[in-house]
């Protein structure tokens, strides 16, 4: 369908022209033969059949096998049919018919959610390029990215490196020409004529760094561990700023330094090797605030940070507090060691807690953060950290990547990417040093964030945590904007009808989550773009066109958008939750993780001071081994729990037409080995918490449990499951 003829039908079905039809809004994949396909919508209750072909790859023939099935369930927001267990893996088409016509989608196609270059939003000639979503590689041998150059048409394809299901890495060629370039993805079923465009691409050199190195002990600085370096360090770095940046280079030794370290742009720190170069801070009775800090364009290699009584120890991109610097970015800190702890040597349980309570006295998160990083293009690899509080934060990151590092958090400590975007978290592994030092993840807790997307956790670790909540990798965010009806005013416009959270309101909207809860066009989300605060009312701009407008019955919420999280092959072990949606989640995958000892994989519905659904999440492949689970489970109270897969919609109102706050969940191939199970809560019979879950082919071991869905979880299918109980 044209761009036009879209926006043609977009408005007639708003100005109420044109008869209502079914309209589809999304369904899940990947999905196999004998899998359950899930269907959400407007006015599905109207399909009278649906068909599934298979799409070959074979020239000329397109799709064979048209075959007829059942729809299993069928209602105005969903519907859900099985691809026939004779047909092969692969790539379908689907056709569901209405007496008006039909709608149809192509399933296992690759849903690109989005692309990081080794520039972030750019890449350079014989750079990487990595896409992540859905059905990103499903036949690594026949996997194909095509760059088309948007001035000639121009077609220039990028080798394959590796990938799965959920990401691909590809490596940009060296002799492609500077420039920018559609992409196009074919993820290996199907052929190169069932490829998806996977945005578009600017291709450019990376700026030239200087190369002139500075050696400390030209300056003055001495390595022997005694003599104060700090001057001679600051002159060093003076000098590199002077000439326009470079290298200031620490040869083997150690540096005693007194006071805060800052870094201008354009100026890295290097060490010899990080066993050789040991850079030392004493205590601090009033301490800076931080170690080493710098706005942007600089960074730290190759050297390890010893400090006792400490601040922050590597801050970078802030200008004061939580405030972004303008132009933060471009931040490397590469194989750096950090052993920071303000709780060194004999000291009294009285003292001890003097010191704690000044953590909590100068830092909002209760102890100093070991790296805090903001910014564009975040760099955190092959770091070996551990910090009386926080091992990293990364504040309104973009296109960051944070590898191979281990981190250990220290007391009262975590890690946490706070409304960031574009995160490669991968191949680290994160422990405590302390026992009330807890786990992390990804979060909105900031006034200032309207929303996080696009994360990446992958290959990581997390084991022995046992402080406070005890989350391995959970996500959070309390607040949001608006809950209350709306009506369209434009396929893109919709005006308010009730009292906004904060009025006048004072915080920024912008890129907020906009989703259409209860009543018609229930199931539809967009982005906030522009909110306009009107004499007669507040009206909102989304980012798209709602195919249903929204009349009288709609209801909304405008919340922190939580986006594309894929929590891929992690393995947690001695944590509380493993991995959790915790409030708004939108389009997240849990798949391929392995659990032991923890209180396993949740998502959350909640009214955490304000209606944050869970939407479209899927639970795929996971693995629970030793699922018995101490003081871990969702109920405090309880001290002995078994794991388990739990999705729950707290809903607290009894009375009918309350909307559902989880919707959409897919819980498939599974295997919970022992002492854990899979259990579906939506609480309230008359106002369902939870509605349309699938929960197919999982294995289920001894467990006193089993398969638990309550009376408050609405149109519900369960099949092909194995499960064996043992008796309370």
């Amino acid at each position: 369908m044209t761009k036009v003829r879209l926006a043609i039908l977009l408005h007639c079905l708003w100005s109420g022209t044109a008869a209502a039809q079914p309209v589809m809004f999304w369904f899940n994949d990947p999905v196999g033969p004998d899998e359950t396909v899930l269907v959400t919508g407007a006015d599905l209750d109207q399909i009278t059949s649906a068909t599934v072909a298979v799409i070959t790859d074979v020239p000329g023939r397109g799709t064979v096998q048209e075959t007829t099935v059942p729809i299993l369930q069928s209602n105005p927001l969903s519907l859900k049919f099985v691809i026939p267990k004779n047909f092969s893996p692969g790539l379908y088409r689907f056709t569901l018919t209405h007496a008006q016509g039909a709608i149809s989608g192509r399933l296992n196609l690759p849903t690109v959610y989005w692309r990081q270059g080794d520039l972030g939003d750019d890449a350079s000639p014989g750079g990487w390029l990595q896409v992540f979503g859905r059905n990103i590689v499903r036949d690594a041998g026949r996997v194909h990215l095509s760059l088309i150059a948007e001035e000639d048409q121009g077609r220039i394809d990028a080798p394959f490196v590796k990938g799965d299901m959920w990401r691909g890495i590809f490596r940009i060629p060296k002799d492609v020409r500077p420039g920018r370039y559609v992409l196009r993805l074919t993820n290996g079923d199907g052929g190169e004529s069932e490829s998806v465009d996977a945005d578009a691409l600017t291709v450019r050199a990376s700026a030239p760094m200087a190369e002139q190195e500075y050696d400390v002990r030209a300056y003055g600085a001495n390595g022997d561990g005694r003599f104060d370096s700090t001057r001679a360090i600051r002159a060093t770095i003076d000098a590199a700023n002077e000439a326009g940046g470079g290298t200031v280079y620490f040869p083997r030794g150690r540096y005693l330094v007194s006071d805060m370290i800052s870094i201008p742009p354009g100026v890295k720190l290097r060490g010899e090797r990080t066993d050789l170069v040991n850079l030392l801070w004493p205590d601090f009775e009033s301490p800076p605030a931080a170690l080493i800090r710098g706005t942007s364009r600089f960074a730290i290699e190759d050297v390890t940070i010893y400090a006792s009584n400490h601040p922050h120890v590597i801050a970078g991109g802030f200008q004061f507090g939580e405030q972004q610097a303008p132009g933060a970015g471009d931040i490397a800190i590469r194989r750096v060691r950090i052993r920071a702890s303000a709780f060194r040597g004999l000291m009294e349980p009285d003292a001890a807690l003097r010191r704690m309570n000044d953590f909590q006295r100068i830092y909002t998160a209760a102890a100093p953060d070991s790296i805090r990083l903001s910014g564009d293009r975040i760099e955190v690899t092959d770091c070996d950290v551990l910090g009386s509080g926080h091992s990293l934060r990364l504040f309104k990151a973009s296109n960051a990547i944070v590898t191979g590092n281990i981190l250990i958090n220290g007391r009262y400590g975590a890690y946490s990417l706070v409304g960031s975007r574009q995160v490669i978290f991968e191949n680290n592994t994160v422990s405590s040093a302390d026992l009330q030092a807890s786990g992390g993840g990804i979060t909105t807790l900031s006034k200032s964030v309207s929303a996080s997307e696009n994360i990446f956790i992958g290959g990581n670790t997390f084991k022995a945590i046992y402080g406070l909540d005890r989350e391995a990798m959970t996500t959070d965010g309390p607040g949001g904007y608006y809950f209350g009806h709306a009506r369209s005013t434009m396929p893109d416009g919709l005006s308010l009808r009730d009292r906004p959270n904060q009025y006048p309101a004072s915080l920024d909207w912008t890129n907020a989550a906009v989703m259409v809860v209860n009543g018609r066009g229930t199931g539809q989300y967009a982005r906030l773009k522009a909110r306009d605060d009107k004499p007669g009312g507040l009206s909102i701009t989304l980012d798209r066109p709602l195919p249903v407008p929204l009349d009288e019955t709609s209801e909304i919420t405008v919340t922190q958008a939580q986006q594309n999280y894929l929590v891929i092959g992690n393995s947690f072990e001695d944590t509380g939750v493993a991995a959790q949606a915790y409030g708004t989640a939108l389009g997240h995958v849990i798949a391929g993780n392995r659990s032991n000892r923890t209180s396993g994989f949740a998502a959350f519905g909640l009214s955490y001071e304000q209606f944050q659904p869970v939407w479209r999440t899927q639970f795929l492949g996971n693995h629970i081994r030793e699922g018995n689970v101490y003081r871990a489970g969702p109920e405090r109270s309880v001290f002995s729990n078994e794991a388990s897969i739990l999705v729950r919609g707290n809903q607290t109102a009894t009375s009918a037409n309350r909307p559902p706050m989880v919707q959409a969940i897919v819980i498939r191939g599974n295997r919970l080995d022992q002492d854990a199970h899979i259990e579906i809560r939506g609480f309230a019979p008359a106002s369902p918490g939870v509605r349309d879950v699938v929960i197919e082919d999982n294995i289920t071991g001894a467990s006193r449990e089993g398969l638990t869905i309550d009376r408050g979880v609405a149109w519900w299918i369960a099949r092909k499951n194995q499960e064996r109980r043992i008796q309370k």
